[in-house]
């Protein structure tokens, strides 16, 4: 272990078949200023079982955890917050990064907000860099502080994979862990149930991590998965209104891989669809971001 200080939080990093990624994702957590009290990397049944090195076992408290079947970033997520030893936690997908010397920064600013007004319901989220698959930094996104549930059915702006801190333990007793059914929008669905129960997001003023964005995904996965969330509120007989928003930003979501699958036709009748169910000015649903260039 390193002579920096430490930190009383759990970092998990969900992987599947990623061990580059895995390892940039990994040295992102040792060039920061502190450490956490313990990094849990959960390899989510790769085929190559994931790997890691010395040099970051010697500088971490870390433990991997393997799956023997693929549970999905749910199951995964679930996993690292039940093994969890601390309150505090925070997530990196494997494919983002810290950018160096932010992380302790966050949570002294964390640390001080829950000296002035304790609030275990607190999700602390953090600006970001968005970068293409190359790598080739593409802007800054400041997320816009929210606590109205229904800005999370709206969408999930603030890239929780990566770029928030929150108190698990408490997230998971008052909503139970990620929907372990769902493959796709587990966040969407996640946050918002947390928001129903009283969460709340506020915005740190960092730029914390490099996240990957990844414009192309299978149109009809994400219909299906829009499809499968749209039910599950549904039959949980979720409010008329907060139903209208969840529905506009799944179609929403959906035009948009229409769209960057070449199916400009497709793309338009969603987006049509989602405008129908939520009637308004811009494209935009969720709070958003502020946007800067790098």
């Amino acid at each position: 272990m390193t002579g920096k200080p430490e930190i009383p939080m759990t970092l998990i990093i969900p992987v599947h078949d990623r061990q580059d990624a895995l390892d940039c994702a990994l040295q992102s957590v040792i060039a920061q200023e502190v450490v956490p009290a313990e990094v849990i990397v959960v390899d989510d049944a790769s085929e190559t079982p994931m790997l890691i090195r010395p040099e970051f076992t010697r500088q971490l408290r870390l433990r991997l955890i393997r799956h023997d079947r693929n549970k999905g970033a749910a199951g995964a997520r679930n996993t690292g917050l039940a093994a969890s030893t601390t309150e505090w936690i925070t997530f990196l997908d494997s494919d983002d990064a810290l950018l160096s010397n932010t992380l302790g920064r966050r949570w002294a600013l964390v640390q001080e907000d829950q000296q002035q007004r304790p609030n275990d319901t607190a999700i602390y989220g953090c600006g970001w860099i968005d970068c293409d698959e190359d790598g080739k930094s593409l802007g800054i996104r400041q997320p816009r502080p929210s606590h109205d549930p229904l800005d999370f059915a709206a969408g999930c702006w603030f890239s929780p994979g990566s770029c928030i801190i929150m108190n698990g333990k408490r997230a998971v007793e008052a909503a139970g862990g990620q929907d372990e059914t769902l493959r796709r929008f587990e966040d969407c669905d996640w946050f918002l149930a947390l928001a129903l129960k009283g969460f709340s997001l506020q915005v740190l003023p960092v730029i914390g991590a490099n996240i990957e964005r990844k414009r192309q995904q299978n149109p009809h996965r994400i219909e299906q998965a829009a499809g499968a969330l749209c039910r599950k509120w549904a039959e949980n007989g979720l409010d008329r209104l907060l139903m209208s928003r969840l529905r506009s930003y799944m179609s929403l979501e959906t035009a948009a891989a229409h769209f960057f699958a070449g199916s400009r036709v497709k793309a338009l009748l969603w987006l049509a669809r989602s405008l129908i169910e939520c009637p308004r000015f811009s494209l935009q649903l969720s709070p958003g971001w502020d946007r800067e260039k790098v």
